[in-house]
């Protein structure tokens, strides 16, 4: 057998088929085959779709134009409505009450004012002052402060406190004092006559 000699030109070799595309050479070959996926640029195309959907809705819809649901003209029976009949329930009582617990403990000043008393720092500032001798800034500081919550709690306890020398509520004095009143009162004198 004869050998031929390779050409570059264009006549002699067989010319190559043509490239279908996916869609044509589903429609060409015998088997369907699945497409995967959506086609490119479908999200552009989609959103341009919803945009000139929504403009030809508007377009198209005349105002004029309003429900197509039918109206009655005449007075229709309405049954009433039957409520669904729902199973009772036993009401359940909850296992536990819950209450609401002040989480701040209302403040016991006579235990504030004995810790203040009792403050080693404090007695420390009153043995110099008692001895005359110079205070720094920070003891005249922390002395002035407990001094002035010490005078804040005497008079919140005091408040607390109802003093028993004032008359009660009544209107009526302490017994000493009604005593007095009727010992000092005037009496007319022709009291002893009768």
């Amino acid at each position: 057998m004869s050998r031929s000699k390779k050409s570059r030109k264009p006549g002699s070799a067989p010319t190559a088929k043509p490239k279908l595309s996916k869609v044509e050479l589903a429609n060409v070959e015998k088997r369907i085959r699945k497409t995967k996926g959506k086609k490119p640029g479908n999200r552009q195309q989609e959103a341009m779709q919803v945009k000139k959907s929504d403009q030809q809705v508007n377009q198209h819809k005349d105002p004029r134009i309003g429900s197509k649901k039918p109206i009655e003209l005449g007075a229709a029976v309405s049954q009433p409505k039957s409520k669904p009949v729902k199973a009772t329930q036993a009401k359940q009582d909850p296992i536990a009450v819950i209450r609401v617990v002040n989480t701040e403990a209302e403040p016991d000043f006579s235990q504030e004012l004995e810790n203040i008393e009792n403050d080693e720092g404090l007695q420390a500032i009153l043995a110099k002052q008692e001895e005359e001798l110079a205070l720094t800034e920070q003891e005249v500081n922390y002395f002035n402060e407990l001094m002035e919550r010490h005078q804040q709690l005497t008079e919140k306890l005091a408040e607390n406190e109802e003093p028993e020398d004032e008359p009660s509520r009544d209107g009526t004095s302490s017994e000493d004092d009604l005593w007095d009143k009727l010992d000092n009162s005037s009496l007319p004198d022709d009291f002893d006559k009768f």
